[in-house]
């Protein structure tokens, strides 16, 4: 049966094909697939039976693009290892040499409309911060640094901050809740990394390497991503996972910080590494400071500490832990070594904070920041 008009779901023997969301269903098995991959097999449906050639593929699926003819035969052996069809038997998709391929089995479209699950929030964990937030005791009661100058005087700061309660304000949340599944583009400008969503909120991180036009799937685990970071020379990505795969851990109760060595994708699967594993703290704005170090906040029941990890020996060490303001937001300059903190005051105002990595030395901004009214525009008109 050839498909003469789009169809997002149709059926291949007992799996099921959803074009929209890049993925194959059998039972209860999701196998996602590259976009390029989907777009070969929903040309080879629309012409299914028929041998469609080489050309047709490419000028098809890599309009305006010039790439070579393995990254299609990639797309068909991809194909034939998702459906598990033999390249000797060629029960579903059919090489005809120098000329092309067809999809040789009987497809069943689906007739009947299904919701779009991709349609939902895309917002990760935050979405359910302010819930959680709740259950936070009050107050500001940093861990002890060993940093000196960090211990108020007195307690009246102390007190001021508890009776802020910021940990459970809604400028907090709101802060937290900035921070978008937006792509992220290496530094080189070759790669955009992105999410794409799955039921309930998962997702699995895909990138498109620019040079040559083809997206490829960098988590084979689905997750609750946010916070992409980069490293200088674009090799390595950093990001949260709050979505929790252990089995001892409370649903939405931990972060797992991850990072990704990307290579060229065609050869080579991206290598993910856990660097904190299932840690009970949230897990907000990790940074690049070094090739092995990074500085990543920790959102604890009491507040947050901003901690350096060196990746390659193992160790912790705590870089800000003060009493009289929340930090939840980094921004690193490799040039100056300042690693710049955006934070909440106990008046739940946002603040600069300036930390000298080189020095140790800390510089607070004496502008207070505050979002603009809603009613604001940049040209006093509505856009």
């Amino acid at each position: 049966m050839t498909i003469n008009q789009p169809v997002n779901c149709f059926y291949i023997n007992d799996i099921l094909v959803d074009i929209d969301r890049c993925r194959l269903q059998r039972g209860g098995e999701i196998i996602p697939l590259e976009p390029k991959v989907i777009q070969v097999l929903e040309v080879l449906a629309r012409h299914q039976g028929e041998v469609v050639s080489h050309q047709t593929l490419l000028d098809t699926v890599w309009t305006n693009t010039i790439v070579e003819p393995s990254a299609l035969q990639r797309c068909i052996a991809q194909l034939r290892k998702a459906f598990g069809d033999d390249a000797r038997q060629q029960k579903i998709i059919t090489t005809y040499p120098k000329r092309g391929y067809s999809l040789v089995v009987e497809i069943q479209p689906v007739q009947s409309e299904r919701p779009d699950s991709r349609r939902q929030s895309h917002r990760p964990w935050w979405s359910g911060l302010a819930a959680a937030a709740v259950l936070l005791a009050a107050g500001l009661a940093f861990i002890g640094s060993e940093r000196p100058g960090t211990q108020p005087d007195d307690d009246s700061v102390i007190e001021s901050v508890a009776g802020a309660s910021q940990l459970d304000s809604s400028a907090f949340v709101n802060a937290t809740q900035e921070h978008n599944d937006f792509p992220a583009y290496s530094p080189d400008g070759r790669y955009v990394v992105y999410p794409r969503y799955l039921e309930e909120n998962l997702a699995h991180l895909w990138a498109r390497d620019l040079a040559y036009g083809n997206d490829f799937m960098i988590t084979e685990e689905a997750g609750q991503y946010a916070y992409l970071a980069w490293s200088s020379d674009g090799s390595q990505m950093l990001f949260v996972d709050s979505a929790c795969h252990q089995s001892h851990c409370p649903p939405g109760q931990c972060s797992t910080l991850k990072s990704v060595t990307l290579s060229q994708s065609e050869t080579n699967a991206p290598t993910v590494q856990k660097l904190i594993d299932c840690s009970p703290d949230r897990l907000l704005s990790p940074q690049w400071l070094s090739k092995q170090t990074l500085a990543v906040l920790e959102l604890k029941d009491t507040g947050a500490v901003l901690a350096r990890y060196d990746v390659k020996l193992g160790s912790r060490e705590v870089l800000y832990n003060q009493f009289d303001r929340l930090p939840y937001d980094l921004s690193f300059s490799r040039q100056t070594g300042v690693l710049t903190i955006m934070a909440l005051n106990p008046a739940g105002q946002k603040e600069l904070l300036f930390l000298d990595l080189r020095s140790g030395a800390l510089n607070r901004n004496d502008t207070v920041l505050t979002p603009p009214p809603e009613d604001w525009y940049p040209s006093s008109t509505p856009l």
